[in-house]
């Protein structure tokens, strides 16, 4: 009972924050950001808003296409606007803030002349949640056809491959269920049992603002049940100066060897009070050819519509609302059994803000959400759709499936002292799935003659719940800032025992082999916390250490999926889910050193974790097959708990050659080790580093940049699981940019210029032949960007 009143009453203490936030008399800051030599305004430029008086949070935003940007809800007092933007030098400027009024601020920032003040793929370990983080400018230069891609340009950061898009998150070694994904604070999941849609693959690119990943249990405040978290922002719906009606930007593109085309496009505009913005896409996508020539089958058509509006209730609170539908059709998946014949997502969600500043409560934001997402996928155009490439009679297999999630969170920033900031929050979702399999045997070769039927469910009606609370404190000790991070948790998971198959209730029985009532049921209650600390060695030296733990559920595929291919395997066979399967455990600890000076920047840091309860894989010899394949020669096997440890480690070094010319490098190590197999841990990704090169000339009209990369072999790996060696290789990638001028700009390169023929050790394989899914040969590519 006690854990349900502490429960009750942090929720009820975080709600009633909100009347306590009254109105009160702010001003912003307005103004436009512009080329010192040439004029020309410049996009997606930081700007950072800083109180000089009791200690406020600063308060940051970018620039939009015309250079503009505001900050609302600002308390009367005296503030100091920066600027920052990459080749650029950073300007300031003080200000003085009134109540109801707005002071605009104009910065002509001139070139740089020194330093690496501006690379924007941080890792920010001075904040309480070590982070590596991709801003606007970083996704679109990158080109990519889908947000797995994004993730492997950081280091120790890499994706699954298993078709052209939906690439799978892995962080540090860990994946699917153990990486929570946020899409606008949005707990984001799969429809798909086996994740051709990845979390990230239901949003665009060309929508996203910002991609966060905390590389550890250091994500408390955004949700729970995870071991590591990804948090995507989407275009900012206030990133437009106030009176801008309208302004835009199309974008149109086009990759070969992929064959891939794209169209994006962007309208939005502000008044005083009112704001909107609208987001379109299309993209388009055929086969594509390996290093060596061979083809790969790559098709995929994906369509994406989003819409915000907000609205201001007075100066320092705002309503905002959203909502978005996205529909791809005919992906090939050569990683799966089967193909995907449609996805289609709608999304909707509601949000309150206060922001004041000043006095006790700082902020507070709501938000509630929800989105359904239905899957089919079929195996046409599979070996095992034809009998003449396949050893036995035709098969005619789908799996439908969908989930329907509603959710929603509310936090408030609290400042009890000049050195004291808390935060108190709650949130929580409710996911409901539902698959099944039907499956026919093709008689003689005849579609239309009646042969073998039969359709069973993969997950029968399951549910899922977790409903949080947290609190956050930040405190400045002597030099020494502490964040210190607390949540808890409680998990419902459950199934319709109606629609299981008397071979998954053999497994769920308990040891007496009795069937109870509940025994597809679970409840849990699980506390996570972490602390991080960050010391100044010097003026340019920085040491952060921290350390956590974090706890993470089994996902509805590990308790509930009957006889389903596994996204902890390489090998092709059938998996059951064990409905008592105990929560992962992670215990983590992190040290980094950062250095920066005028022209140098440098960082390296290293993390242990170990994992009781790490969810594996046993052999279910006892275990009825579902369908007996050929490919299915190995098991079945059943989810069983085990425990693993990892460690590993990142750095980054940068350096200002020359005022134009900037060189980077950067690498990754990762370590692994499943012991209940006594194997390497799956997906422990290769020894891999990058350098690059960078020429952008003072004016920022054009940029060239080149990246050398290298990955060693990997030879560490779980043969019990089916996954196999693979070889080492290195690819070279050129890119480049130019303002045309008038809001027109182009962009172009080449990706593996060598047409090197590799593999990636994370993709899956191709269940037929076992063989790795290799990634693309060369591809140029070019883009025109237009904004108005």
């Amino acid at each position: 009972m006690d854990r349900y009143v502490v429960f009750a009453c942090i929720s009820f203490i975080a709600f009633a924050l909100i009347p306590a936030a009254a109105a009160q008399p702010s001003g912003a800051v307005t103004g436009r950001v512009t080329n010192g030599e040439t004029g020309r305004p410049l996009p997606s430029v930081n700007v950072i808003v800083e109180s000089t008086g009791d200690g406020a949070q600063p308060r940051g935003t970018s620039t939009g296409p015309q250079g503009r940007f505001a900050v609302d809800g600002l308390a009367p007092g005296k503030y100091v606007v920066r600027a920052r933007f990459v080749g650029f030098a950073s300007r300031s400027r003080e200000v003085e803030v009134s109540a109801a009024e707005s002071v605009g601020v104009r910065f002509a920032l001139a070139p740089r002349t020194v330093g690496l003040d501006a690379v924007e793929v941080t890792a920010a370990p001075t904040v309480s949640e070590t982070a590596e983080q991709l801003r606007k400018a970083d996704i679109q230069e990158a080109n990519p056809r889908d947000g797995g891609e994004l993730l492997r340009t950081m280091s120790g950061v890499s994706a699954v491959r298993r078709g052209p898009v939906g690439l799978d998150p892995v962080v540090r070694g860990l994946r699917s269920g153990q990486v929570g994904v946020y899409v606008d604070g949005m707990r984001t999941f799969p429809a798909g049992p086996a994740r051709m849609d990845s979390p990230l693959s239901h949003t665009g690119p060309s929508t996203m603002q910002s991609i966060e990943v905390a590389k550890g249990p250091y994500a408390l405040t955004w949700g729970g049940g995870q071991l590591s978290a990804i948090r995507v922002e989407t275009n900012d719906l206030f990133n437009v100066a106030r009176g801008e009606r309208l302004s835009g930007q199309l974008q149109t593109g086009y990759d070969s060897n992929f064959g891939s085309y794209d169209v994006t496009g962007t309208v939005s505009g502000r008044s005083d009070a009112f704001a909107y913005r609208v987001d379109g896409a299309y993209r388009t996508g055929n086969d594509y050819e390996t290093g060596d020539g061979t083809s790969v089958p790559a098709d995929f058509l994906n369509r994406e519509l989003r819409a915000k509006v907000g609205y201001k209730l007075g100066d320092n609170q705002r309503l905002t609302a959203g909502g978005g539908y996205q529909r791809q059709d005919d992906v090939d998946y050569p990683g799966r059994l089967l193909n995907a014949q449609f996805f289609k997502t709608g999304r909707a969600r509601l949000g309150y803000e206060y922001a004041s500043g000043t006095g006790l409560v700082r902020s507070v934001e709501a938000k509630a959400y929800g989105y359904q997402t239905l899957h089919t996928m079929n195996n046409e155009g599979k070996v095992t759709y034809a009998s003449e490439n396949f050893p036995g009679p035709p098969l005619r297999v789908a799996v439908n499936a969908d989930i329907t999630t509603l959710g929603g969170r509310v936090v408030t920033q609290l400042a009890p002292s000049q050195d004291l900031r808390l935060k108190v929050g709650a949130d929580g979702y409710r996911a409901h799935r539902d698959a099944e399999r039907p499956f026919q045997v093709v008689k003689n070769g005849d579609p239309t003659t009646p042969g073998f039927y039969e359709s069973k469910q993969i997950w029968p009606g399951v549910v899922t719940a977790d409903a949080g609370v947290f609190a956050q404190a930040t405190r400045l000790l002597g030099p020494v800032e502490a964040t210190g991070t607390v949540r808890a948790d409680m998990v419902w998971a459950g199934a319709d025992e109606e629609q299981v198959t008397d071979v998954y209730l053999d497994i769920a029985k308990p040891g007496n082999g009795a069937l109870d009532a509940d025994a597809l049921d679970r409840r849990e209650f699980n506390v996570s916390g972490a602390l991080m600390l960050t010391a100044p060695l010097s003026e340019a030296w920085t040491l952060s250490a921290g350390g956590g733990t974090a706890v993470r559920s089994a996902s509805a595929l590990e308790r509930y999926a009957d006889r389903f291919p596994s996204n902890k395997a390489q090998t092709s066979a059938e998996f059951i889910g064990n409905p008592r399967l105990d929560p992962e455990r992670s215990w983590q600890a992190d040290l980094e050193l950062e250095a920066r000076y005028d022209r140098v920047s440098f960082a390296v840091g290293g993390f242990a974790r170990r994992i009781s309860n790490y969810i594996t894989l046993q052999d279910a010899p006892d275990v009825e097959p579902m369908l007996p394949l050929p490919i299915f020669a190995e098991g079945p096997f059943r989810y069983a708990n085990g425990t693993a440890t990892f460690y590993g480690g990142e750095m980054s070094a940068s350096v200002a050659v020359l005022r134009s010319l900037t060189a980077s490098v950067s690498g990754s190590y990762l370590w692994g080790k499943n012991l209940e197999t006594d194997q390497p841990a799956l997906g422990v990704a290769p020894l891999s580093g990058d350098i690059g090169v960078r020429y952008e000339p003072p004016q920022g009209r054009f940029y060239i940049e080149g990246t050398l990369g290298g990955v060693t072999e990997q030879d560490r790996v779980a043969s019990i699981l089916g996954e196999t060696p693979t070889e080492g290789y290195v690819t070279l990638d050129l890119r480049g940019g130019l303002a045309v001028g008038r809001g027109i700009s182009v962009e172009g390169g080449v990706t593996n210029l060598t047409d090197a023929d590799y593999v990636n050790h994370l993709n899956a394989k191709n269940p037929y032949s076992g063989t790795p899914i290799p990634e693309t040969g060369r591809i140029f590519f070019a883009g025109v960007n237009y904004a108005f």
